[in-house]
């Protein structure tokens, strides 16, 4: 359904460590990645050993590392996972530690894109909406994709990125009737939102 009104990626939240409702095993990720004909993305985190496994279970697209990964370990898969041509995506988060420049670190270590979100791994399940001012001043600082995720619904993902011109975004709770449960009529919403902005 989210293919089928817009999404340019499809993401699969993947044995993450924290308990949340999203949670797929690797073989039910793998079944809806091969049925999706969309680029997809696995979001989990934790143990390089653990990321690779689900990335042999399910080859995806993209992982998502959503975790506390350090900048050794996430150098690592990029190297690993970048054999098998799947890209990275490190997560970062409010509270991370000298922030620009550990964003810029990731970066320099060969990940896709950046994501800065609001919703850390200890509170994976509470959304929040991202700072944008501090979004701006990411986006100045690092030299690949930073992609936005935080408080994006179908009401105000257009001024979003008006305001951000953030080249991606990425959202999950702004479209959904219940946790793990996406709303049709707001995934439509959404796109129609998006597609008329960027008519003007």
């Amino acid at each position: 359904m989210c293919a089928r009104h817009g999404a340019d990626i499809l993401g699969f939240v993947v044995e993450y460590p924290h308990s949340v409702p999203w949670n797929l095993s690797a073989a039910q990720a793998k079944e809806l990645i091969a049925a999706a004909g969309k680029p997809s993305c696995v979001v989990t985190g934790g143990s390089p050993e653990h990321v690779l496994r689900i990335a042999t279970e399910t080859k995806p697209d993209y992982i998502q590392l959503h975790g506390g990964e350090t900048l050794e370990d996430t150098a690592y898969l990029v190297r690993e996972l970048g054999m098998r041509s799947i890209k990275i995506i490190k997560a970062i988060f409010p509270d991370t530690p000298d922030l620009e420049k550990t964003a810029a670190a990731f970066c320099a270590a060969g990940v896709h894109a950046v994501l800065f979100d609001p919703r850390t791994p200890d509170n994976a399940q509470h959304s929040g909406t991202a700072d944008l001012s501090v979004y701006q001043k990411l986006q100045r600082t690092i030299s690949c994709p930073l992609i936005l995720a935080g408080g994006i619904t179908p009401e105000n993902a257009a001024e979003i990125v008006r305001q951000s011109k953030a080249p991606i975004i990425d959202l999950m709770s702004g479209v959904e009737i219940r946790p793990g449960i996406k709303d049709e009529t707001k995934v439509t919403a959404l796109f129609q939102a998006l597609q008329s902005e960027r008519r003007q």
